[in-house]
């Protein structure tokens, strides 16, 4: 129902949803750009607000003839099909010269080269703009920039108080001035809704406080010191609360407040006078600054600084001044971007590949992580790279026309190809030239430029929104979101239950093609809560995948699977009184939420909601104060997690019955003394399976794409800390803890590589042991048991099915054209067998016995794929040992004494189970026939191997080995096991057996007068009729 209760927002914190796969789920959203000269309504001159701004000319004291607009009665607006931006009058004064977005994501700003202008992205509507009659005394604009806040999240509708300015901006001119703009709250409403009769009617996501009320106001200018030479280079944030300008000479760095800082000549950084900066990077370690700058001609250049000791505050000292990649001369850069959540750096080339760089923490070194090549077209050039919020995915856009997002490691998750719209008179694709994320993560808007003529002169330039979907697990590691995929969209929640053992039975071929399609269960978030608390920023499924719960900006709503309900606080004031920060997750019949009470002071805390009861903050309902805000929380059995912003891990013991929940204080356990975790940076924190872990905790930790454990020190030194980090791996872009019990494997922690999904086995020993020895990597042999368990799978899991046996992803490995909608039947979700790799790993460790990897195969006995399991644990050891006798054969060295010939295991541990005959000779019909000598070696040859086949009454087995005795026994020995076997089938009146043989001894005779032998023979014997 209309909920009549109004209540003013407060500021939410400066916290954002983890986030990494993005899958395409709509077609695109054109956007509809009104640039113009000449605004639609102009401001009265002689109003009070414009007479406010004409008393603060800057510092120079200049009068300036700027053009305000609020936006309102402008031509903008959301249409399909429609031309992007519209460019009227003069090219060089209508098209954007540069893109920038707000730090939250909310709003976007584009400078030409005679105007600012402001938009607010959802909904998207162009909302002020400042228009310059001329530009000769100060120059075109050339870039802008945001101030960057650590927690910047902008307070755009609240009421405005004293203080009406919510962000500065930076405008840099071609003859060396900056313009400080502000960009402002206005007292009245933006394009309320108008209709002839009153009615009820539901906004869109984020949209139900209506249009932020908005405007740009210039306040001071400020000159670059120097000769004026005209600015070429972007200004970019740094840690200190300044920005970088960058003129032809200098690089100067600028406090917020217009003071210059100190200025660096560009010919220490790179003596080449032609060339000119045209993008900063700037990134900050603990005590040293490095500067990334690409210049015109294509080169790279790293400039380290570090703090003086003496004065503590200046950096000055050059560490050092190189070149990226020096060694590649094979390309040339063309476009970077850094992640501070990750710490990596993506750069562009001309041949099109993308590369990547990891960035230290405390010290300035740069590290080449990996190469990201594509692969779609011909070969292009990278025209624009930007990173989500976290840091575990990035967009890049080709000049091909390819828009490409990948993970932090470069595995690609979704392609689109732009297409020019009406009208149609473009030479070639739009090519990208700005990326930008909007708030919430799931919308990536596209700004290109379209060539008019061959000769390239005329150009005009379109907005496009691209629709994605994401996975839940990123938000929150529970153990619901780790065991089925759990997509979430801008409106919509998308549950697959991965039914693959049973979706194939009795499916027609037309059923079985619309099988991904049916296996998704569609929850809509209810429009009412989307248009108050949009983004979603938390989602999390309970373990039994019947309930699933979200959070926004403010508020919480769960939805039953099995009801088709969903369920809401009661009111809007309800919704607005806690803001879900760390995460939410279920426990048994509870809703654990990490929040902000705001109807408590603001107070942090821990909230348990009741399945069974209503989502009511007002009722009797189980809190537990925090002393700072959570930054993750965790489950595992009665263990519950609460990492803090402090750096503060607190343990909690829950015990409930039947309505009664009580939550027990542990112990909390400072991370502060380990200087490799940084608790914003920590995507997840689990513990590590130990029955020790009430005595000597352990933790594995997931920052940014490294995965660490951290445990007690045992032996502690009088000036050691308490704690010790250990890395498991610098190569993790999710992490899932699998508890469910095989045999004598406790548990199973998994983490993905970029390609390779990795596993580590926690046995019974091991968890009795504390648990961390497997992961911990101490010697080559830890190393070598841990990289040999390994899975490739052919798309981006996002969970892990312990029961089945299998990882579970989601692929789109296709080029979507931006009109194309990607709903449910292009969302397929793919299986990835590890059973066979877990096996194949227990069976090759020394120390590991075959009774526990029997006991591990038998608990997957049931599935229906359990034997073709088997065929591919076989058919990969066979190979591999084949081929290793294969080079060793031709090698003149000495084998390795690590290759360990496992075949004869392998062939003891399916003895125990019925398949086993199956197993073996469909293996051996899908191997090479050099092969088979050495795999029925293994089962005591291959007539004594048909004969057992033919006692056991297999005589659809035996009939499959007619060929393998054909190629590896002689005539005389195979014409008695084909009359055994065709009497023991027709005395079983087996007519497609029969007749199967027969057709293997029309195939296997020489000529017909041989089949006529044979049959001869067989009449002989009165096997058959003739």
């Amino acid at each position: 129902g209309k909920r009549v209760s109004e209540l003013a927002g407060k500021r939410p914190l400066g916290d954002f949803p983890r986030l990494d796969m993005y899958w395409r789920i709509n077609c695109t959203e054109h956007l509809l750009l009104d640039v113009r000269t000449d605004p639609t309504k102009e401001a009265d001159s002689n109003s009070a607000e414009q007479q406010t701004r004409k008393k603060d000319n800057g510092r120079l004291g200049r009068q300036r003839s700027v053009t305000y607009s609020s936006g309102v009665g402008a031509d903008v607006g959301r249409r399909l099909g429609a031309p992007h931006m519209l460019s009227k009058g003069a090219a060089d004064s209508t098209l954007v010269i540069r893109w920038a977005g707000s730090p939250d994501g909310r709003l976007l700003v584009g400078i030409t080269r005679q105007g600012v202008y402001l938009w607010t992205l959802k909904p998207f509507m162009q909302l002020s703009s400042l228009v310059y009659e001329s530009v000769d005394e100060f120059g075109s604009p050339v870039d802008i920039v945001w101030k960057d806040e650590k927690e910047a999240h902008y307070d755009l509708r609240s009421s405005a108080g004293d203080s009406k300015v919510v962000a500065t901006l930076f405008v840099v001119l071609a003859k060396g001035y900056v313009f400080e703009l502000a960009v402002y709250k206005r007292d009245a409403a933006v394009l309320e809704y108008e209709f002839p009769t009153q009615h009820y009617f539901v906004r869109g996501p984020g949209e139900g406080k209506g249009v932020p009320a908005l405007g740009l106001a210039q306040k001071r200018t400020y000159r670059l010191p120097g000769t004026g030479a005209a600015v070429c280079a972007a200004a970019q944030s740094t840690g200190d609360g300044a920005a970088l300008v960058a003129t032809r000479v200098h690089i100067h760095r600028l406090s917020w407040t217009g003071a210059l800082v100190s200025s660096v000549a560009i010919k220490d950084i790179y003596d080449n006078p032609l060339a000119h900066i045209s993008q900063i990077l700037c990134i900050s370690c603990t005590d040293a600054e490095i500067g990334i700058y690409l210049f015109s001609d294509g080169v790279i250049r790293m400039h380290k600084t570090r703090q003086n000791s003496s004065t503590g505050s200046d950096l000055k000292t050059v560490l050092d001044a190189s070149t990226l990649d020096a060694a590649d001369s094979t390309h040339k850069y063309t476009v970077m971007a850094y992640t501070p959540a990750s710490r990596m750096v993506a750069i562009g080339t001309t041949t099109g590949d993308v590369l990547l760089y990891s960035v230290g923490a405390h010290t300035p070194d740069v590290a080449s992580v990996g190469r990201i090549r594509f692969s779609h077209d011909r070969a292009a050039q990278v025209s624009s790279i930007t990173w989500t919020a976290d840091g575990l995915a990035m967009a890049c856009g080709y000049t091909t026309g390819h828009v490409c997002v990948y993970s932090a490691l470069g595995y690609e998750l979704n392609t689109t190809r732009l297409s020019a719209q009406p009208p149609a008179d473009v030479h070639q694709a739009p090519v990208p030239v700005s990326l930008l994320w909007v708030r919430g993560s799931t919308r990536l808007c596209v700004f290109s430029e379209c060539v008019l003529a061959i000769d390239g002169t005329l150009a005009r330039q379109q907005a496009d929104m691209l629709p994605f979907a994401r996975a839940a697990l990123t938000t929150v590691a529970c153990e619901g979101n780790t065991k089925r995929v759990c997509l979430f969209s801008d409106d919509k929640v998308f549950l697959n239950f991965c039914e693959f053992d049973k979706s194939s039975r009795n499916l027609t071929g037309q059923q079985q093609q619309q099988q991904p399609e049916l296996l998704w269960h569609v929850a809509h978030i209810p429009a009412e809560y989307l248009a108050m608390n949009w983004p979603i920023r938390y989602v999390a499924a309970d373990d039994d995948g019947k309930s699933v719960a979200v959070a926004g900006a403010h508020g919480v709503a769960w939805y039953s699977v099995e009801m088709r309900r969903w369920r809401m606080l009661r009111s809007q004031q309800q919704e607005e009184s806690i803001t879900c920060v760390g995460g939410l997750l279920w426990y048994r019949d509870y809703l654990v939420v990490a929040c902000i009470n705001h109807a408590c002071g603001d107070s942090p805390q821990l909230v348990f909601f009741a399945r069974s009861r209503p989502l009511d903050t007002t009722s009797e309902m189980h809190t537990v104060a925090l002393e700072q805000p959570a930054v993750c929380i965790s489950c595992h059995n009665s263990i519950l997690l609460v990492l803090c912003r402090n750096g503060v891990l607190y343990q909690y013991a829950i015990f409930d019955d039947m309505d009664f929940i009580q939550v027990g204080f542990r112990r909390q356990i400072g991370f502060a003394s380990v200087p490799e975790i940084d608790p914003m940076r920590v995507r997840s924190l689990q513990w590590v399976p130990s029955a020790l872990f009430d005595s000597q905790p352990a933790f594995l930790v997931h920052q940014g794409t490294t995965l660490l454990v951290v445990e007690e020190q045992q032996q502690q030194q009088p000036d050691s800390a308490p704690l010790r980090a250990s890395v498991v791996s610098d190569r993790a872009e999710l992490t899932i803890t699998s508890g469910v019990n095989f045999g004598n494997m406790h548990s199973t922690v998994w983490w993905f590589g970029g390609s390779q999904l990795h596993a580590c086995l926690i046995s019974l020993e091991d968890f009795m042991d504390g648990g961390t020895r497997p992961l911990l990597n101490n010697g080559a042999e830890q190393r070598r048991r841990r990289e040999a368990i390994c899975v490739r799978p052919e798309f981006f899991p996002i969970a892990v099915s312990a029961d089945k046996g299998m990882a579970v992803g989601v692929d789109q490995d296709w080029v979507l054209d931006d009109h194309a909608v990607a709903g449910l039947s292009r969302l397929p979700v793919r299986a990835k067998l590890y059973l066979h790799n877990i096996l194949d790993h227990m069976l090759s460790a020394a120390n590991e016995s075959d009774q526990d990897a029997l006991l591990y195969a038998a608990c997957f006995e049931h599935l229906e794929f359990f034997a073709h399991a088997m065929e591919i644990l076989l058919h990969e050891v066979l190979v591999r040992e084949m081929d290793r006798a294969t080079t060793a054969s031709k090698s003149t060295t000495t084998t390795n004494n690590e290759d360990v010939v496992i075949l004869p295991r392998v062939i003891a541990l399916l003895e125990n189970f019925p398949s086993f005959y199956e197993i073996v000779v469909h293996c051996a019909r899908k191997t090479e026939a050099a092969f088979w000598p050495h795999l029925f070696a293994c089962v005591g040859g291959p007539e004594r191997f048909f004969r057992h086949c033919l006692a056991s009454g297999r005589l659809e087995t035996a009939t499959q080995c007619l060929l393998v005795l054909q190629t590896l026994e002689p005539s005389s020995v195979n014409e008695a096991n084909i009359l055994a076997l065709l009497s023991r089938a027709v005395a079983a009146k087996n007519r497609p057996v029969c007749l199967e043989i027969m057709r293997f001894l029309g195939m296997a005779a020489d000529s017909d007068a041989d089949m006529k032998l044979v049959l001869e023979k067989l009449k002989r014997k009165q096997v058959v009729q003739v």
